[in-house]
Order: structure tokens, then C-alpha cells, then sequence
């Protein structure tokens, strides 16, 4: 770590970097309410939405308390949220919603297990949202009833569901790699523990890895 970054400038970098993840689910859950199939499911995602914006304003408030422009590091970060954004666009409202389900079940143990050297206040913060399931538990059963209702798109966001993890690792490592953060770099153990926990999300919606 550079000696002209501070704790607090790193631990803020690290923040934006998770205040940019919670507004991108914000916008892709927000897009999926406008083109749900029914009013049912337009109402949990508007409510998953506004879940993500809450994430969005607890991290953001947190990086100015410790002095950093959030702007100014979230544009830092812009382009390789496109493109992460462009590997992984979805075709449909259901793979729309597996997207959400995927990614944010492995970016949240990763998060948990990789982020153990922030200060006490910023990793409270992560923690309450990191710690808060409405978002995941409306996804699993919203999915589980599709897949349960439909054995044709059960079987292809099987499918999207394998690419959909191989990304999010590769998304994993991009985030390790960003310079003057705390992200850490996941060994085989934590690699392994987030195939499981991946699998047994899946087994949930009824579904093989």
C-alpha cells in the first residue's frame, strides 16, 4: 500500500467500490419491477429497489465521513462495471433476476470473509447491509416458483446460472486487484467455500450447479 494513502482513503476506496455494487442491483431490480410479469412480482423488485438504494446511502454516508468523494472514486471504477455489465447482460426478465440472485449470493460471503481489515465503523456498515437477507429471500422464492412452474426455463437458467458464477469469480479477482483497497485476493479455501454456498443457493430455486 502506498505510503501517501491513508487507512481512511483506503477504507474509503473499498466502500465506493460497494456503494457502486448496491446502486447497479438498484438499477437492474428497478429496470426488472418495470418489465415483471405480473403486478406480484413488479412490487417485491420495486421493494428490492428501494432495499438497494438503503445499501447505496449507508455506504455512501460512511465514505464521507471518511472524507472521500464518492464521485470522484466511483467514476474511477465506471468502466469495469460496464463491463462486467456487458459479459453478463441478461436476454430476459428471468435471467435478469437469476443475475441478481448469482452474483449478490457470492459477492456477500466474499464480502464477509474479505474485508476483515476495515475500521470498526466501516465494517459495521458493511456488515447491516451484508447482513440483511429480504432482497435474497424474495429472489429464492420468487425463482423457486418459476422453476417449479416452468421445467423449460428452470433448465436454461441452470445454464445461465454456470456462466453466471464463473463471472462472478472472475469479478471477485478484478475486485482484489483494485489498488489501495482492502479487498483480499480469495485462496483455494474461500474459493471452495463460495462454490458451496453457490450450490446450495441453486439446490434452494431446485436447481444443479
Amino acid at each position: 500500500m502506498p505510503d501517501s494513502n491513508t487507512p481512511e482513503e483506503v477504507h474509503a476506496a473499498t466502500l465506493s467500490v460497494l456503494a457502486f455494487h448496491a446502486l447497479s442491483t438498484f438499477e437492474l431490480t428497478s429496470t426488472d419491477s418495470q418489465h415483471a410479469p405480473s403486478i406480484r412480482e413488479s412490487i417485491g423488485l420495486a421493494r428490492l429497489a428501494g432495499h438497494s438504494l438503503e445499501h447505496f446511502e449507508r455506504l455512501a454516508s460512511r465514505v464521507a465521513d471518511l472524507g472521500g468523494d464518492l464521485t470522484s472514486l466511483m467514476e474511477s471504477q465506471a468502466g469495469s462495471f460496464r463491463a462486467f455489465r456487458e459479459r453478463t447482460r441478461p436476454k430476459d426478465w428471468y435471467e435478469s433476476v437469476m443475475k441478481v440472485y448469482v452474483y449478490d449470493g457470492i459477492m456477500t460471503e466474499y464480502c464477509r470473509s474479505a474485508l476483515t481489515a476495515l475500521d470498526p465503523k466501516s465494517r459495521e456498515v458493511v456488515d447491516s447491509v451484508f447482513d440483511d437477507t429480504r432482497s435474497a429471500d424474495y429472489l429464492r422464492e420468487c425463482l423457486h416458483s418459476v422453476v417449479a412452474g416452468d421445467e423449460v426455463i428452470g433448465s436454461r437458467l441452470a445454464l445461465w446460472g454456470r456462466k453466471l458464477v464463473a463471472e462472478s469469480l472472475t469479478r471477485i479477482r478484478e475486485f482484489a486487484a483494485i489498488p489501495d483497497t482492502v479487498f483480499k485476493k480469495p485462496d483455494e479455501p474461500l474459493l471452495q467455500r463460495l462454490l458451496a454456498g453457490h450450490s446450495k443457493r441453486m439446490s434452494d430455486l431446485g436447481l444443479t450447479a
